[in-house]
């Protein structure tokens, strides 16, 4: 399959425009467009290799990401950190970096179109034209909800009609000026995108984006925006085909370099090569440079007897576990409690939390909702996604995603989608604020600049005085 994706390669490269900004472009002017769906896959094996290899970082979050996500948070102490400033002292000095990510997302969205648009009716019936066109509606959505993530104030269920989505790109017009969308439009185009691939039922794990991996970015997607009962329900579609794993399968999973093991169902970096030196240099610095916060390792309340207390990090607090993107289940089972909970099913999310820890801790205690732990006064997330303050049941499933989910890029969207808390680092007599306006990053000037009436987000916006 590999010598097959360098020829794809190859032949991509003969097909797309190098251009990122132009993503109204689906059909480069001297471009020839394929004519069959091998050479449609063309416009998807070149991310697909690079997942293989570890070096993408648009669809998904390459190590050096994850590394510089977890420095954006509470988790790590970057105050304290040691040697060169490689890795971030707080989000705002990565807002140019983040802001990138618009035109190289639209890059990729064009490939997708491509495929989408332009595959003929008969090569859509067949079983490799449903393979490509599945994983080009999961790429694009996967791709669209990043969009979302980044440039998107979190949804806001009764107003998400009059936020800032962003721009829908879905078919070739020069003549277009696209505006950004609304978020909720924005949101439904995500859902309809994954459906679809679904509705392929994409199983070749060559392509990576299987229908199972479409339900799980569905479920995340429905999380995001507070469709609890969907998420649920996607959610557990998930958990119930890749359970839980505990002990040293758990160990073997999180640990693995090189292998998709245990209930992951999507990894980078499976291929040692041109990807070795960014991914082993990631999880060196961050090892080696910033320590663990006190207060996340205080959350280990059971200490030695939860596994992931003298395997996450070192007695120096030093982070010991392996930095790598990847899918796994234990997410779902942690949706699935947030879920019941916000469906008033408190039953129900104390069987999804005590799932999770009964596969983590030793000898534990199964939680109840006379046994919960107090909420700590001091925690910084405040309220839950509907503004409404944390209660012991749900101040436990957020704790317990926060230790399970280390360095896996989940704790700063984590922080957005509550509140967004302002909270301080400092580094040689300075104070760096993380302001609520900076967990959504800025659309770069030469996108707004393009289209009159292109609104920019809130704390980026040039005025003259």
């Amino acid at each position: 399959m590999k010598k097959n994706k360098i020829l794809y390669i190859l032949l991509a490269f003969i097909l797309l425009s190098s251009s990122c900004t132009n993503y109204l472009d689906l059909k480069p002017y001297g471009k020839t467009i394929p004519e069959t769906a091998e050479e449609f896959s063309a416009f998807l094996h070149t991310t697909l290799n690079n997942i293989d290899l570890g070096l993408e970082d648009n669809i998904i979050n390459s190590a050096s990401s994850i590394t510089s996500y977890a420095c954006y948070t509470d988790n790590l102490e970057t105050s304290l950190m040691s040697g060169q400033a490689v890795l971030p002292i707080y989000v705002g000095t990565q807002i140019n970096t983040l802001s990138q990510n618009f035109a190289r997302l639209y890059s990729q969205i064009k490939d997708c179109n491509v495929v989408i648009v332009e595959m003929k009716d008969s090569d859509r019936s067949t079983d490799e034209g449903k393979t490509v066109l599945g994983t080009a509606y999961a790429m694009r959505a996967i791709c669209y909800l990043k969009l979302v993530k980044l440039f998107c104030e979190p949804y806001e269920k009764d107003n998400a009609i009059n936020q800032l989505g962003v721009p829908l790109v879905t078919e070739f017009d020069m003549e277009a000026k696209i505006r950004r969308s609304d978020l909720e439009t924005t949101m439904n185009l995500i859902i309809s995108d994954f459906n679809r691939a679904i509705e392929c039922n994409v199983t070749n794990e060559e392509y990576m984006f299987t229908a199972d991996v479409a339900k799980f970015y569905l479920a995340r997607t429905y999380f995001w925006k507070g469709d609890w009962t969907n998420s649920a329900k996607y959610a557990k579609e998930v958990l119930d085909k890749y359970p839980l794993v505990s002990g040293d399968v758990y160990k073997e999973m999180i640990q693995s370099k090189l292998s998709k093991k245990g209930n992951v169902l999507l990894k980078s970096y499976i291929y040692s090569g041109s990807g070795d030196i960014a991914n082993q240099s990631a999880n060196t610095y961050i090892n080696s440079n910033c320590p663990i916060s006190k207060d996340f390792i205080n959350l280990f309340t059971e200490k030695e007897k939860d596994i992931r207390y003298n395997f996450f990090f070192d007695s120096k607090r030093k982070t010991t576990k392996y930095v790598a993107f990847r899918l796994r289940s234990a997410e779902m089972c942690l949706t699935l409690a947030e879920s019941y909970y916000q469906l008033k099913s408190n039953n129900e999310a104390l069987v999804y939390l005590n799932m999770l820890r009964q596969n983590r801790i030793s000898d534990y205690v199964p939680y109840t909702m006379e046994n919960l732990p107090k909420l700590d006064e001091s925690y910084l997330i405040k309220e839950d996604f509907n503004g409404e303050a944390l209660t012991p049941l749900l101040y436990s499933i957020m704790t317990e995603r926060q230790k399970e989910m280390f360095m896996e890029g989940d704790r700063w969207f984590e922080l957005k989608r509550n509140g967004r808390p302002e909270f301080w680092s400092s580094r040689d007599g300075l104070k760096y604020i993380t302001s609520e306006y900076l967990y959504t990053a800025p659309i770069p000037m030469q996108e707004t600049d393009l289209v009159e009436g292109f609104k920019q987000n809130p704390g980026y916006i040039v005025t003259n005085n």
